[in-house]
This record gives C-alpha cells, sequence and structure tokens, in this order.
C-alpha cells in the first residue's frame, strides 16, 4: 500500500557477476547491512529479505522470487557490507535487475552509489540512490514513501529531477549502534553461510561490533562509515553471540569490524566477558600489525576464544607501506607473526602487488620477507585505485584525460606510480620468489622443477 501505513517490502543481497571478471571475489556471509534494514523495516511493514548471493540465483531466478512476493518497494544493494571498502567494481547483475524488475520505489544502497550517485542513476532505471551507511536512511525513505511525503526531505539520497539530478544533504552516522535492532537473522538461511576457512566453523555467522576506521590508507574505500570510530557496548555485542548461539547454533563468528581493536579497553572488556560468561566461541577479526605490541590484549583474545586475526601486511617493503600511507612498521609485521605462531593463532594476511612506489627491488624485498618467515603461499591483489580513494584522486593527477568509472576502474589496478606493469610485476614476483629459494640459476636446480611439478599437480588436482 502506497500513501498508508504498510507496505510489501523486498530487500535484496543480490548475486554479482558481469561480462567481466571482478579482482575481487563475493564471499558467503551473511549481508548484515540488509539484514539490519530489514529488522528496521518489519515492525511497520510487510518485509521479505532474500539473499540470492548465497542461493546461486542468477537474475532471470531472482526477478521469479520478486515477482511472486509483488512489492511496493524494492530495497537492494551494489555492495554487501563484507565489501564496503572493497567493492566489486562490475555489478552487471545489479544494474539488469533493476531494470528489469521494473518496481518504481527502487532503492539502491552500496559503496557505488554512495561515491558516484549520478553515474548509478544513469546506468539504471533505479528511483532512489543512498548515500552512505544505509540502515536509517532507507528507514526514513520507506517512511517517507509509505505516508505519501516529499522525499526532498530525506537526507542522504540522490535522485533524478527533471532533467537533471537532485541530492539532499548527508545524513550523519548513527552514533548510538545500540539502539539499532538485531540483524533479520532469522529472515536467512543461516545454516548456508561459511568463512574461507575450516578454523571458523559452520554453524558460522559474521557480526558488526563496530563501524569506521581513523587511518587514512590510500587505497582503502571508507565511504559506507566516514570519519570517526563508533562502537557498540560489550553487553549488546554479547546479548547477539548469545543470541546466534541459542537459535542457530552458532560455533564461530568473524567480526566484519574494519578495525576490531582500535579501542584496546573495550577488546579487553569484551574478552574479559566472554571469559567471565563462560561463552564458547570461535572468533576471528581484522587488526592492525601494530596491535601486536599489546601483548597481553592479543594473549587476552586468544584466551576468550579467538583463533584468527588477519591483517593488512600489503608489502614487506617499508617504502611501499610509507607510499600507502599504512602507518605500519616492518617490524610491525614481523611481532605479528612471531606472536601468533606463538599463541597458535592463524595469521592472515591481505598482500598488495604493484601498489605505488613499487619496483623490482621492493617486490624482491617483500619476497625476502616471507623467505624470511617461512610463508610460502600468499594471494598478492593488484591495487585497484577505488572512486573515492585518495588513490583515484592520484590517477587523475596521472591520467587528467582519461574517463575513468566503475565500468574501467580496474583495468588501471596496479597502475598508479608504479615502474612495472603488472605482468611484469607478477614476473618478478615469481622470479625473486624462485632465486631466494632455489637460486640465482634456479632453471639450473633439480629441486625447482620437483617444486614446479608439484604445484602444476595441485592445480590440477
Amino acid at each position: 500500500m502506497i500513501g498508508g501505513n504498510t507496505m510489501r517490502i523486498l530487500v535484496l543481497n543480490p548475486a554479482i557477476y558481469a561480462g567481466k571478471t571482478n579482482i575481487m571475489t563475493v564471499r558467503d556471509r551473511q549481508p548484515l547491512d540488509m539484514a539490519y534494514i530489514a529488522a528496521l523495516l518489519r515492525a511497520d511493514h510487510e518485509v521479505r529479505l532474500l539473499d540470492a548471493n548465497i542461493f546461486g540465483y542468477d537474475v532471470d531466478r531472482t526477478l521469479e522470487e520478486i515477482e511472486a512476493f509483488r512489492p511496493d518497494a524494492f530495497v537492494l544493494t551494489s555492495t554487501p557490507v563484507n565489501r564496503w571498502e572493497c567493492p566489486n567494481s562490475h555489478i552487471d547483475s545489479v544494474y539488469e535487475l533493476i531494470n528489469r524488475a521494473r518496481i518504481e520505489n527502487t532503492i539502491l544502497t552500496g559503496s557505488h552509489g554512495s561515491v558516484t550517485p549520478e553515474w548509478m542513476l544513469r546506468k539504471c532505471n533505479v528511483k532512489y540512490v543512498v548515500r552512505g551507511e544505509p540502515e536509517m536512511i532507507v528507514k526514513n525513505l520507506v517512511e517517507t514513501i509509505a505516508a505519501g511525503g516529499d522525499p526532498k526531505t530525506v537526507k542522504g539520497i540522490s535522485f533524478r529531477e527533471g532533467e537533471g539530478f537532485r541530492h539532499t544533504e548527508d545524513a550523519p552516522r548513527v552514533e548510538n549502534l545500540d539502539a539499532m535492532p538485531m540483524p533479520a537473522y532469522d529472515l536467512l538461511p543461516m545454516e548456508r553461510y561459511r568463512y574461507s576457512f575450516s578454523d571458523l566453523p559452520q554453524p558460522f555467522s559474521i557480526m558488526l561490533t563496530s563501524r569506521g576506521c581513523p587511518y587514512h590508507c590510500t587505497f582503502c574505500l571508507k565511504v559506507m562509515s566516514k570519519d570517526k570510530f563508533i562502537w557498540r557496548s560489550t553487553k549488546s555485542v554479547i546479548d547477539e553471540i548469545q543470541y546466534l548461539q541459542q537459535n542457530f547454533g552458532v560455533r564461530s563468528v568473524y567480526f566484519q569490524d574494519w578495525e576490531f581493536v582500535i579501542n584496546k579497553p573495550r577488546v579487553h572488556e569484551l574478552c574479559d566477558a566472554l571469559i567471565r560468561e563462560g561463552i564458547k566461541v570461535r572468533w576471528g577479526c581484522n587488526v592492525r600489525a601494530n596491535d601486536f605490541f599489546f601483548k597481553d590484549l592479543i594473549k587476552k583474545m586468544a584466551d576468550a576464544g579467538c583463533v584468527r586475526v588477519n591483517i593488512g601486511f600489503e608489502s614487506g617493503s617499508q617504502k611501499v607501506l610509507n607510499s600507502i600511507k599504512k602507518a605500519i612498521r616492518i617490524q610491525d609485521l614481523e611481532t605479528a607473526i612471531e606472536f601468533t605462531r606463538a599463541l597458535g593463532i592463524k595469521l592472515g594476511m591481505y598482500a598488495l602487488i604493484n601498489a605505488p612506489g613499487e619496483t623490482k627491488e621492493t617486490i624482491r624485498e617483500t619476497m625476502a620477507f616471507l623467505a624470511k618467515h617461512h610463508i610460502d603461499a600468499m594471494n598478492f591483489n593488484l591495487t585497484i585505485p577505488y572512486l573515492g580513494t585518495e588513490m583515484h584522486e592520484r590517477l587523475k593527477q596521472l591520467k587528467p584525460q582519461a574517463e575513468v568509472n566503475w565500468d574501467n576502474v580496474e583495468d588501471y589496478a596496479g597502475l598508479v606510480d608504479t615502474e612495472l606493469s603488472p605482468v611484469a610485476a607478477r614476473f618478478w614476483q615469481r622470479h625473486a620468489k624462485f632465486q631466494i629459494r632455489f637460486g640465482k640459476l634456479y632453471p639450473l636446480n633439480p629441486a625447482f622443477w620437483q617444486h614446479a611439478v608439484k604445484m602444476v599437480a595441485k592445480r590440477l588436482a
């Protein structure tokens, strides 16, 4: 019902795919931002939350679900919460869904529209683009639509107006995260979600205990939670963990916070509560390498059930780390590796290849660092100059004539302030690795060829 009190609303996490392959992968994790939106809306409206990504629904199958529900409003995202800061650039399936569904009150959230709302409005027939932290903006917009009000009064949205576009005033961040409802986990197929590695076993869930990050890495897109770091109370986090355990048998949790350990007193407090309450849950989180200076805290995290931490390793070269404003030292990375091994915590390391400042020498430094610490396998991603980042601004200085948009931004991955092409960087990375491991004349070393055969066999298996 439009202009009345109740609406039928479909909240969708679409499967993301396109004609071009995305550098970033799609994960099998709960779309918590959409689950928060569903929880906020279902108090006053008839809501269905559909995670087409976890079911692997293509556009045709998803459209069948939409048509069967016959919604008055359609809310979907181009960027699930676990990809807010590193979105998939190519989102053809999102455009197609919006255009073919033909639902008048279509509301799009996500990083793409938050950075470039006019691009999204031109790219597809979406009616409203939500900019930034989406939950309360969507709630306010839906309430306005349901009451027959004027969308111009809603902060944080963009839409067509005549031959142009209207961008309302930016909406404020959610200051009190405890005031948010529990995500609508009950509307999701919780048994389907999984972490990337077995150290966090199923039943599994992600959680958000904070939002934002005060650091300024040049490649990180922070438009979804700009500016300050905001965190939840320990009680609200404990209540949510217990709810997940009691209702879905959750055995492990990954805290999807951008940087979990920024507020160290609150992490101490949370760990103390987990230990005191006897809550047995295996968990992981993102931390910064320089957090390992606080060894008593990391030890307490392990005692409270932490079995995995992931860090932004990025590079084994201090020159590259400084260039991307990572604000960590090589010594911090070494401490992180040594201390997690001592505690038995799994350490994941996000790594970059051909980041700004990369050279043959810095690549060799990185490979030597990994060899020194006996790390044989690691995935390196090319650095994408996402629209809305400092790295993108640098790209515009380097290539002022280039028209960089979401369709072609990945074409510039690994091409900002580097001396090597991405292909050459990959070659020198392998070359340095093999030289360090098998000697300068590694093609003449039988051990190299034995290693090569094993790697080929492993890939074919």
